[in-house]
């Protein structure tokens, strides 16, 4: 395997390069297809329950997914938070089409509480694939201070890298990743996870990756205070929890 760089969401560098490299080039059509699958849920919600259309962006990064949300969701608005500066601006760039329907604020996951995430209530909260980047203690955290904002009966869809829980089930996985690579080289992608549990787990310990496994993840967010958790989209290591305020 390639060595792996390690992402450090603080040097302007490595944010503008991975930004440019993870948005504007193609990349995995399970991002893709999981973003689609979350907006669908947030339009459902927001429908189904008459909760403002008020969506807290967890680890917004540079408003990628504020962006489809806006353009989704003509009535949404917005407010991304954010841990890295650079991001930050990133997203301000690229959202100041939608002036008026989203704010940027920043916290870091590893000290973030209740009091750094602007006011709510928030009908729903969204996380894509960010919080694997913090400890487990910052996934705790996270999770608190976004239910803390969100409105009773909100919805928080996590959609994230989960962890390979063990090595006797990374066989499946491989296999997996080989049918995907067969359905998707046309598009130009493969996986990059490593042909052994080994190298797997070499891989997401260079990047910086901390993932929690589903179950972990779970149990976080009912410990956060989250009535209803349930996985409703895994594929692999790439899941969508959906969990309800309570």
């Amino acid at each position: 395997m390639e060595p792996t760089q390690l992402e450090d969401w603080n040097d302007p560098a490595f944010a503008r390069a991975w930004t440019e490299e993870n948005t504007e080039q193609p990349h995995s059509p399970l991002r893709d297809e999981q973003i689609g699958i979350l907006i669908d849920i947030l339009r459902a919600h927001f429908a189904a329950t008459g909760l403002p259309a008020r969506v807290l962006d967890v680890g917004c990064g540079p408003g990628v997914v504020a962006a489809r949300i806006l353009d989704a969701l003509p009535g949404a608005d917005v407010t991304g938070v954010d841990g890295s500066p650079t991001m930050l601006e990133l997203a301000g760039e690229r959202l100041a089409p939608y002036s008026g329907r989203y704010r940027l604020a920043r916290a870091d996951f590893e000290t973030i509480t209740a009091a750094d995430v602007p006011a709510g209530p928030y009908g729903a909260a969204v996380a894509v694939q960010a919080i694997h980047n913090s400890s487990d203690e910052g996934k705790r955290r996270t999770y608190a201070a976004a239910r803390a904002a969100m409105a009773k009966g909100g919805l928080f869809l996590l959609c994230d890298r989960v962890r390979v829980s063990s090595p006797a089930v990374f066989p499946a996985y491989l296999a997996l990743w080989d049918h995907l690579d067969a359905g998707f080289r046309e598009r130009g992608w493969e996986h990059h996870e490593g042909r052994t549990y080994a190298e797997h787990t070499q891989s997401v310990e260079q990047r910086g990756d901390k993932p929690g496994s589903l179950e972990q993840n779970i149990l976080w967010l009912r410990g956060a205070g989250f009535a209803e958790v349930a996985p409703i989209h895994v594929v692999g290591i790439r899941a969508i929890v959906a969990a309800i305020a309570g």
